[in-house]
């Protein structure tokens, strides 16, 4: 700054002004940068990021395009014809002569569906009698006939899928029905029909209710959603054998799995590290938080990226050992070793400024990252949990807010039995019905 006294006065002015707007514009995106890290952070499940980028912070892709090697291509086999049919000329188009015999097939295999049916209304005449025995009132019952309403078990099981397999809102739904059957059926009578097929999913529901509550392990997470416009919590708790239990409650407190586990539960729960759910008997530390969180030093210190190399250390030889299937003996040394090992390791970080925040975060964790060798089957990660999660993220940015409490209540019935039997790779239809069948015709309600 001494040298610039020789400067003209016009030059030392502009370069103190520029170095001002230099401050203004660090402190600006300081300030951004902060306000980034409340969505973008290693917390931030993955359907829930705006951004992702590649290394270089660009938000395009990198590398080589397709499946990896080895990956099972996606091209289709031509399937069996169910009708051959004859296509021949007598004519020729350009001069009009006899064509006679052909001298070559060329075979086309060309697959298609039915043009859509009309709906069919069927009347069906319930005898009723008076049991000769106890005298009482008896109805005949049909598995096709619902004891309630005027709609078949098929069409609610289309209006349930195109609601939830297809994520469609209430009026492209009643739009589908007229354009594809001419069925003309109001947005209210659609979500009539959601209401009266949750209500026979209800006791469905509460059956995974009670595997959750006598599962082995499982696997937790929880999203915001809004109710009536406030904000309300999305729950899903997913066990080892693949059932998916839904729950949308007000409150993201104990409360929730209290309510749900039960005050006897002594299964373990794989989890992000939300403080409530230390309340659970046996948990485990969610891996793949744990190095998104150290990540976010690698570049800030030698310490940050000798601390991450460290961690990713450590996961890798948790998954090359699991892949080994070893004994239960084997398993419980291996947890006492690295228990001890990773305490030891995190007494040697704590002392750095720089990555502390980190270390106390694996600090907390203590005892419960290597929980999964104690649970055959268990992962490392709560990558199931979230999985099962990402469709409710998407529905909550379709629809915005549910605008009544039965609805919520509704969502998570449906939406337990359609993810479980997806995951368990059961026929969709065929269940639904079966229950629909069960629930609305033949039980009388």
């Amino acid at each position: 700054m001494d040298g610039m006294q020789q400067w003209p006065a016009e030059a030392v002015q502009l370069i103190k002004k520029q170095q001002q707007e230099i401050e203004e514009l660090k402190k600006r995106i300081n300030e951004l940068e902060n306000r980034l890290r409340q969505h973008e952070n290693p917390h931030t499940p993955s359907s829930r990021q705006r951004f992702k980028g590649n290394a270089c912070g660009n938000n395009v892709s990198s590398g080589k395009h397709g499946g990896m090697i080895g990956h099972r291509g996606a091209t289709r086999t031509v399937p069996q014809p169910d009708e051959i049919i004859p296509v021949i000329m007598d004519m020729c188009p350009k001069c009009g002569s006899l064509l006679g015999d052909p001298v070559d097939i060329e075979s086309r295999t060309v697959e298609e569906i039915p043009p859509p049916p009309k709906i069919k209304v069927t009347q069906y005449n319930l005898h009723r009698y008076v049991c000769p025995g106890c005298g009482c009132d008896v109805t005949a019952q049909h598995n096709d006939c619902p004891m309630v309403g005027g709609l078949g078990i098929h069409l609610m099981t289309k209006i349930t899928l195109l609601r939830f397999q297809l994520r469609g809102v209430l009026r492209r739904i009643q739009e589908f029905l007229w354009c594809h059957w001419g069925f003309t059926l109001s947005a209210t009578g659609v979500n009539d029909v959601l209401l009266r097929v949750g209500n026979a999913f209800q006791s469905r529901y509460e059956q995974l209710l009670w595997k959750i509550r006598n599962a082995r392990f499982i696997y937790v997470d929880e999203t915001g959603i809004r109710v009536l416009g406030q904000n309300w919590w999305l729950w899903v708790f997913r066990t080892d054998t693949d059932d998916v239990l839904v729950v949308i409650r007000k409150s993201r407190g104990r409360d929730v799995l209290l309510e749900i586990l039960g005050e006897g539960f002594t299964g373990a729960g794989v989890n992000d590290g939300w403080r409530v759910y230390k309340w659970l008997p046996v948990v485990q530390r969610c891996w793949a938080h744990l190095l998104r969180d150290v990540e976010e030093y690698k570049d800030a210190s030698e310490h940050g990226r000798l601390l991450s190399e460290e961690m990713h250390r450590k996961f890798q030889r948790l998954k090359e050992f699991l892949e080994k299937n070893p004994r239960m003996e084997e398993r419980r040394t291996m947890k006492e070793l690295w228990d001890t090992e990773i305490q030891a390791f995190i007494e040697e970080y704590i002392e750095y400024l720089d990555v502390r925040p980190a270390v106390k975060y694996i600090k907390n964790g203590l005892g419960c990252w290597y929980t999964c060798l104690l649970y055959p089957g268990m992962q490392p990660t709560n990558n199931l949990a979230e999985q099962a999660i990402r469709e409710h993220v998407i529905v909550e940015k379709i629809i915005g807010t549910f605008r009544s409490i039965k609805g919520p209540e509704n969502y998570q019935y449906i939406s337990s039995l359609l993810a479980t039997w997806k995951l368990q790779r059961k026929n969709i239809v065929e269940e639904m019905e079966n229950l629909l069948r069960k629930e609305l015709c033949l039980s009388g309600t």
